[in-house]
């Protein structure tokens, strides 16, 4: 048992998952460690009961595992993809020349403020780089050391009995660290 003990403290800081597949005809960049911190701001997604209020954002909202791969775009250029660990599937970034990144989508109908809503995510921010961030001469994406986001979630109630005044937002700050 003591032989193990090493790796079991090893595996007790990992992320969520780790070890996504990237689709086919895309290339791995890196795996990253997401750590999510609640931005509280106007227009929050707060629940009111008779125990109180509650932002839906968590303060701490842990660390999910994440892959980053790469595929050609419709235009020849670099397409990435991020798959985040629970979230089902890849995403598909639009890249900027700057390394800046934005994804806007709609995450389809949940359940949160104790009614069904919409949610339609937007994600952006930069891939970072140990210096200034520019393409390859083959096109391709240079060393990805981390990456740095805003995930919001913008939810609109679908049902009435909503405990969050809607429409609201949870939004996040997102560092990416190489794992």
């Amino acid at each position: 048992m003591r032989r193990f003990l090493p790796l079991l403290l090893l595996l007790a800081a990992c992320p969520q998952e780790s070890g996504l597949e990237c689709p086919p005809n895309t290339s791995l960049v890196g795996q990253y460690s997401l750590a999510f911190q609640a931005l509280h701001d106007a227009g929050e997604c707060i629940a009111v009961t008779d125990a109180g209020s509650t932002p839906l954002a968590q303060d701490d909202a842990g660390v999910k595992g994440s892959t980053l791969c790469v595929g050609t775009g419709p235009d020849g250029g670099p397409s990435p993809q991020l798959l985040v660990a629970g979230k089902g599937g890849a995403r598909v970034l639009r890249l900027e020349e700057d390394g800046g990144f934005h994804l806007d989508s709609d995450a389809g109908d949940t359940f949160n403020c104790v009614c069904r809503s919409n949610v339609r995510e937007t994600f952006e921010g930069f891939l970072l780089t140990s210096g200034p961030f520019a393409l390859r001469p083959d096109g391709g994406l240079p060393a990805i050391t981390g990456l740095t986001a805003t995930l919001t979630d913008q939810f609109s109630a679908l049902e009435p009995g909503c405990v969050c005044a809607m429409p609201c937002t949870a939004t996040f700050a997102i560092t990416g660290t190489p794992f």
